[in-house]
Formats: C-alpha cells, structure tokens, sequence
C-alpha cells in the first residue's frame, strides 16, 4: 500500500513550519548573544551577567535541536515521497477486465486514468479511432505532461549556475533550498520533476547533471 498525497503534502507543511521556526529561533539567539555580551561586560559580578549567559546556552541548544529535526524531516520527507506511486500505475491493473477484447481494454484503462469520458465515446475509441486502439500508452504520457510551478524554477534556476553538462556533481536538499532560497520541505518534490522533464539528470543518491 502506497503512501497518499494527503499524507506527503501534511510533511511538506510541516517541514515548512518547522523551517520557519528554526529561522526565528536562530535569529533570537544573535540577538542573546548580543544582549549576553553587552550585560557581562557592564556587570561582569552581576547575577544579571550569569542569567544572560544561561538564557543563551538554553537558546543555543535550541536552535541545534530545531536543525537537527529539520534535517531529519528533511529525510523522512524524502522517503515519503519514493513511497507516494503516480496515479498512472492504476493503467496495469485495468488493462485485462474478464469478457473484453485486448483494444477494448486499453481504452477502458486509458479513459479511467488519463481522461474519463461517456461510455459511449469508450466505445467510439475501440472501434473507429485506430490512434487511440492502437496506442493508449502514447496518449497517457503524452496527456499529462510536466509542469513545473514557481518554486520548481527557481530550483531549475539555481542548478544551472552550479551543474554543467559534461560532469556530475554533488547536491544535498539543504544545498539546493540555500541556493535557491526555498523550505527544504519543499525542494525533493521541485528536484524530482526537474528530473522529469529532462532538464536535468540524477545519477544515484544526489548525484546531478545539466542535460546537454
């Protein structure tokens, strides 16, 4: 049993939200490091100097365990993401119904997934439009295509000015949401369909080219 969109898109958000929360805690603690700074070296024998720099340390360790989540939700949304199937692998499971012919079972798959018509325009396809008999899988690829969103082309947008065609390189998540200003949780979905249209390649575990 495949993992649901529904449950995919909930670790996107909250990889989003904790994203955001990592970001105010991080800058929180520049500021107590700046408050704790400016108090020890007014009141070096204050226990207002002592409590400045015990609120920075809790804030520190904070700000640590916030990323290391943040990384680990990264993965987690990762693994998500292989275990979501495409909805046209719905097309194998009903290509053979019992008491129909081979076309007339390529267009009952073809109309359920890809384009959902009248029945009797099923029946149109099976017997008049040779195209449609003859080759269902080219019109379920070609019927849906690609596209890439806003955030997608700004992922597409940075790796052209750090891959190259003839060389593969090296990019994590983290790397790739930094470069192009983006939620982690939101970058393994935009990598995915950049490979996917073909304007970039994947060699094994974040491994990426240019297409030449």
């Amino acid at each position: 049993m495949s993992l649901s969109k529904t449950a995919l898109s909930s670790i996107q958000q909250a990889g989003q939200s904790l994203h955001s929360a990592t970001v105010v805690v991080a800058t929180t603690v520049r500021e107590q490091a700046e408050h704790m700074v400016n108090t020890v070296a007014s009141q070096p024998f204050q226990a207002e100097g002592e409590l400045a720099f015990t609120n920075f340390k809790t804030l520190a360790r904070l700000s640590q365990d916030l990323q290391t989540l943040e990384e680990q939700l990264r993965a987690l949304y990762v693994t998500a993401s292989e275990l979501t199937r495409p909805e046209i692998d719905v097309v194998p499971a009903l290509r053979k119904p019992r008491g129909r012919t081979s076309a007339a079972a390529n267009a009952l798959a073809e109309d359920a997934v890809i384009k959902p018509a009248k029945a009797a325009k099923a029946g149109k396809a099976s017997k008049g439009s040779k195209a449609k008999a003859a080759k269902p899988g080219k019109a379920a690829k070609s019927s849906k295509p690609v596209t890439l969103t806003a955030n997608d082309s700004k992922v597409l947008d940075y790796l052209k000015t750090v891959l190259k065609t003839d060389e593969w390189s090296l990019l994590t998540g983290a790397s790739v949401a930094k470069g192009a200003d983006l939620p982690l949780g939101s970058v393994g979905i935009s990598l995915k369909k950049v490979v996917l249209v073909g304007a970039v390649k994947k060699n094994g575990r974040n491994r990426y080219q240019l297409a030449a």
